[in-house]
């Protein structure tokens, strides 16, 4: 039986969009490369802004909070470290984070596929046949939720992998001490390696330590991530390496392409200051879903509305967080004179902007004014 919409990827931004769409009572597959749960290269830290735009409760799968955030500049040393009541970010693990989304998207009528592998991707009058191992799936609309460098939003033209920052990441076991030391607080460390940060995510029972770079061309991220555990005191007992990229730019409009339509990664849309990319995953599965319902699966209607729901919830910020991190990114004189002067306030503005609460240009102007009242106002800042 054919499908309205098959979905390709049952990340944050796949299993939204088919939920949105199953519950609205379209039929729609799902589909997964692999078998469910699957290891996933992630951070794995959810902000307070995804965590309201994913579709299932995160609390069985929430396996540390934290309540500070540590932003530092290497190798000058300085820190500015935000507190919040609420935690700041929640620590999760992306295998069982996707499979309880891919179940929430299951729950409201979709159909999963995995494993399932795609082929090749065929326009027909009035849908799009794409190839698989379990045969042909048809469907009105084929939405791409395969990443940075997915094979269907790569056949359909999009490129976002092509202007994505390269990331290396370790999940370490380290001693009691050291992961209590870590313990409720994410550290970020910007400097190390140039033009890119380095983090610390602690989990239940590991670390998840990382460096990721946005200068072009060959970046030594492995001698880079070795300098910073050195730096943090981190020996690790033992350590399984990840790579994987984030992508630094998002594609051009149109988001929809005859039938296929892009979502998250593959649309190019992570945060490029943080680099965090839950958030607009789930934001544009939604918009995409719910512009596929509007139109009623109409290709040019759908397109037009995902176009401008885009151009109005997410691709201003990306703009504004683009300026940014030119001066966080930036030559070292640069990067150190934004740290030196403004480098609370923009860790206290990103803070903001990670639990929703207004723009990053809205918030850095309201954290610099204050900054800049009394003492006192520059007491609660750090805060």
């Amino acid at each position: 039986m054919p499908y309205d919409v098959v979905v390709v990827g049952a990340g944050p931004a796949g299993s939204t969009t088919a939920y949105h769409l199953a519950r609205a009572g379209l039929r729609v597959a799902l589909v997964e490369r692999e078998a469910l749960p699957r290891h996933k290269t992630c951070g794995g830290g959810l902000v307070p802004r995804a965590v309201r735009w994913l579709t299932a409760d995160i609390t069985p799968v929430v396996e540390h909070e934290c309540r500070a955030v540590a932003v530092g500049l290497l190798p000058q040393g300085w820190s500015f470290v935000c507190r919040r009541a609420d935690p700041i970010i929640r620590m999760t693990r992306r295998a069982p984070l996707d499979q309880l989304l891919a179940g929430a998207a299951v729950a409201a009528g979709a159909e999963l596929l995995a494993p399932c592998r795609v082929g090749a991707l065929v326009h027909q009058p009035g849908g799009v046949r794409l190839e698989s191992d379990r045969g042909p799936l048809d469907a009105s609309v084929i939405v791409a939720a395969d990443g940075a460098t997915g094979a269907v939003s790569g056949a359909a033209g999009w490129t976002a992998g092509r202007r994505a920052a390269p990331a290396l990441e370790i999940e370490a076991r380290v001693d009691g001490a050291t992961l209590a030391r870590f313990g409720g607080c994410a550290r970020v460390d910007f400097g190390i390696p140039r033009q890119g940060y380095a983090w610390v995510f602690p989990k239940a029972d590991h670390l998840s330590v990382g460096v990721l770079s946005t200068t072009r061309g060959k970046v030594a991220l492995g001698s880079a991530l070795e300098t910073y555990l050195r730096h943090v005191g981190i020996v690790p007992r033992s350590a399984a390496r990840h790579g994987y990229v984030i992508p630094l730019r998002p594609e051009r409009p149109p988001f929809m392409r005859g039938r296929v339509m892009v979502v998250g990664d593959a649309a190019g849309l992570a945060d490029p200051l943080t680099a965090e990319g839950i958030s607009y995953a789930a934001l544009s599965g939604r918009l995409a879903a719910e512009a596929l319902i509007g139109a009623q699966l109409d290709e040019a209607r759908a397109g037009a509305a995902y176009d401008t729901a885009l151009r109005r919830h997410v691709l201003p910020e990306l703009r504004a967080a683009r300026i940014l991190a030119r001066l966080v990114y930036g030559p070292s004189p640069l990067q150190a004179a934004a740290y030196r002067t403004i480098g609370r306030c923009l860790a206290n503005a990103i803070t903001d902007v990670a639990f929703g609460e207004g723009s990053y240009a809205r918030s850095l102007a309201r954290r610099l004014i204050g900054f800049g009242r009394t003492p006192d106002a520059r007491r609660h800042d750090r805060h």
